[in-house]
């Protein structure tokens, strides 16, 4: 990734605070001594931030907390999370950098990050800033934001124009649901039946279970509540939800297309990048429209067009894989509050939109709506009309880990029974209902039991 250089941005700086519009402008200026700064990887958090951060504080000492142990996935989020609690009440850090939503809610929650609603009052940048990403940081318990993503990601739809010109179908366009996406994907499937033509839609690794999730986060769905211990899919949506896919599946608008993967000594299947080569049936011209993340699909031999990915039918403004997970945080408490927001607000300030527009970045899209004018791409300028999905946060505390497993092998067989006609679709729900809360209850009590 190309990086502009300490001295370009230090140039600008003491112009762009004064023209900040913040009252507090000349404290947030006032560099500390020493700054404790708590992330996952000391070498990402310098690549991401530390040139803006040497920049806006270029005397200030950083003593970097490493908070690898408290983000190890290898052991459960209950884990991880009091990790993270007992790593701040230890180590006091003054700035937080949270790569996971789930953390920063669990730490919101338990009053160990500071609310940010003070400071953004007093800079105004609230309406500078994706109202998504806004909306994400105030989803915890008194919905207040006590941190802020400086970038998001989101997904598009793209599409091989020429294949659409060859077939005579109408090109894709913002705002569609996934039963309108499915039924365009359909044309291509009903103008040939020769098993060389393309296929309308395409998903790398993706299979009818795969694509019911995705469908179903657009809705703001959730297969179960682990906070009320309650499995959610004998429903009416998740029932259009299933009907919509499978439906799909039988009619033939597409196929699933797995690539042969390849088998570990310790048995465990991986696939390697010639496999997931093969398996790119869009960039192979095959398929004529796949989502992928913004900035995907820039080689490939094809006229390539992009719009917003398929919207919820309630609102048609809500999609899914919209993500602000990179959040920027001050420890509830910190003597040095007032610097670290200084160093938030401008890492969500008009000039770190303008230098992201100039630059490769592959840590996502600035949360700062003025990068939508700054970039040259029209693509990223459709990126802050999207919404998130609303999807309440679960806790996912006090629940054995084996209970996923176990779970979504039982969806998979259930789908797979469904669409050999060995069962209908309200038969299968009924069971997934009834065969889910039993492996819920059950990982709940081993739990319990550790």
């Amino acid at each position: 990734m190309r990086r502009w250089g300490i001295a370009t941005i230090v140039v600008v700086l003491s112009t762009l605070l004064m023209l900040s519009g913040c009252s507090d402008g000349e404290e947030q200026a006032k560099q500390p001594d020493v700054l404790k700064v708590a992330d996952v990887d000391e070498m990402n958090f310098y690549s991401m931030y530390g040139d803006y951060l040497n920049a806006v504080y270029p005397n200030t000492q950083i003593q970097f907390i490493s908070a690898n142990d408290a983000s190890d996935y290898r052991v459960s989020f209950e884990e991880r999370a009091k990790r993270w609690k007992q790593l701040i009440q230890n180590e006091q850090p003054d700035l937080i950098v949270l790569r996971d939503s789930e953390t920063y809610h669990v730490l919101a929650d338990e009053g160990l990050l500071s609310d940010l609603t003070p400071y953004m009052k007093s800079s105004g940048v609230a309406e500078q800033i994706h109202p998504g990403v806004l909306e994400l940081m105030n989803q915890n318990r008194d919905s207040l934001p006590y941190g802020m993503a400086t970038v998001f990601s989101a997904s598009k739809l793209y599409y091989n124009e020429d294949l659409f010109r060859e077939y005579g179908i109408d090109l894709p366009h913002d705002g569609m649901t996934w039963e309108e996406l499915l039924q365009l994907a359909y044309r291509f499937t009903a103008a040939s039946a020769s098993a060389d033509a393309p296929i309308g839609y395409y998903q790398s690794y993706s299979g009818p279970m795969e694509l019911s999730m995705q469908v179903a986060g657009t809705e703001g769905l959730s297969m179960y509540r682990l906070n009320t211990g309650k499995v959610t899919l004998d429903t009416t949506a998740w029932q259009q939800v299933f009907h919509t896919v499978l439906s799909h599946y039988k009619d033939g608008t597409f196929r699933s297309f797995t690539p042969e993967g390849k088998v570990s000594t310790d048995g465990t299947t991986y696939y390697d990048q010639e496999a997931t080569i093969s398996a790119d049936w869009f960039s192979k011209g095959r398929a004529a429209m796949t989502i992928g993340y913004y900035g995907s699909f820039s080689n490939v031999k094809f006229k390539l067009g992009s719009v917003n990915p398929p919207v919820d039918t309630s609102t048609r403004s809500r999609s899914g894989d919209f993500y602000a997970n990179h959040v920027l945080a001050v420890r509830a408490g910190s003597s040095k509050a007032q610097a670290v927001w200084g160093f938030i607000d401008f890492m969500v300030s008009d000039y770190v939109a303008k230098v992201s527009a100039q630059q490769a970045n592959d840590f996502g899209v600035p949360s700062r709506i003025s990068y939508g004018q700054f970039t040259k791409n029209e693509a990223a300028a459709g990126l802050y009309k999207q919404m998130p999905a609303i999807t309440p946060p679960d806790d996912r505390t006090g629940i054995d880990t084996s209970f996923y497993d176990g779970f979504y092998s039982m969806i998979k067989q259930e789908i797979s029974d469904t669409l050999a006609d060995k069962q209908s679709e309200e038969a299968m729900l009924k069971r997934m209902q009834e065969q889910g809360q039993q492996l819920l209850d059950a990982a709940k009590a081993k739990e319990q039991k550790k």
